[in-house]
């Protein structure tokens, strides 16, 4: 009896790992470097104003903001613990192992989302109008849907998680996007664009449905990651 009591439950084990990541990102840089990542849609705003040009810009900017963030937080942090081996721990435990996912998107996805929204709130004011719910919709569910590809690339390649992440989001992702082909549809950044209304009125479920089936595959690739390490 008193062995199983030692044993904590799975919410207290995600508790924990929220703390331990938030304590890491406080402590670390990635916030603040992130945090300068996530303005530059602002800047770009605010240095061209009036510039015929600035709103492909600062669409391009922001959607390269959206493929930076997560890989930074997320695959560096998943691949750090998987690499070093700190959650030796609690792989000697009885517990799901899909926790140390879960503890980390608990914890980093929300920073990343609100980095990112903050950036666009700030570069539609200088510009001169309000971001509209369907735009901080689409930027924060593409956010969410690119933590678990990051954190799904960072189960399979521990060491490169970050490098090849921001590899698969900035330039296969974007170029699968631009492809007028069915092929396109398996692409977060053409989705994240249809959602936001950017291109203009569209149907809106068909891009909710394909981020949440594009998340859920790399989620799932990850718990199953996460279980074969472990052996």
């Amino acid at each position: 009896m008193s062995a199983q009591r030692e044993i904590p439950s799975v919410t207290a084990v995600i508790a924990t790992l929220f703390g331990v990541t938030w304590k890491r990102l406080l402590r670390g840089r990635a916030l603040w470097v992130c945090a300068l990542i996530a303005a530059l849609p602002a800047l770009i705003a605010f240095g061209l104003k009036g510039n015929r040009d600035m709103q492909e810009m600062l669409h391009f900017a922001q959607f390269r903001v959206m493929a930076l963030l997560p890989p930074i937080f997320i695959a560096s942090s998943v691949g750090e613990e998987i690499e070093d081996r700190t959650i030796t721990y609690l792989w000697s435990r009885p517990l799901a192992r899909w926790t140390l996912i879960v503890g980390k998107l608990a914890a980093l996805a929300p920073v990343a989302i609100a980095l990112l929204l903050g950036g666009w709130i700030l570069a539609s004011v200088a510009q001169g109008k309000q971001p509209t719910p369907q735009e901080l919709l689409a930027f924060a569910s593409g956010t969410l849907a690119i933590s678990m590809i990051a954190a799904g690339i960072a189960t399979l390649v521990p060491r490169q998680g970050m490098s090849l992440s921001i590899i698969y989001l900035v330039i296969i992702d974007a170029t699968m996007g631009a492809i007028p082909a069915s092929l396109r549809d398996m692409s977060v950044t053409r989705q994240v664009w249809l959602l936001s209304g950017l291109e203009g009125p569209t149907d809106l479920v068909k891009p909710v449905i394909t981020l949440a089936v594009i998340a859920a595959v790399w989620l799932s690739i990850a718990f199953a990651r996460v279980r074969r390490l472990e052996t």
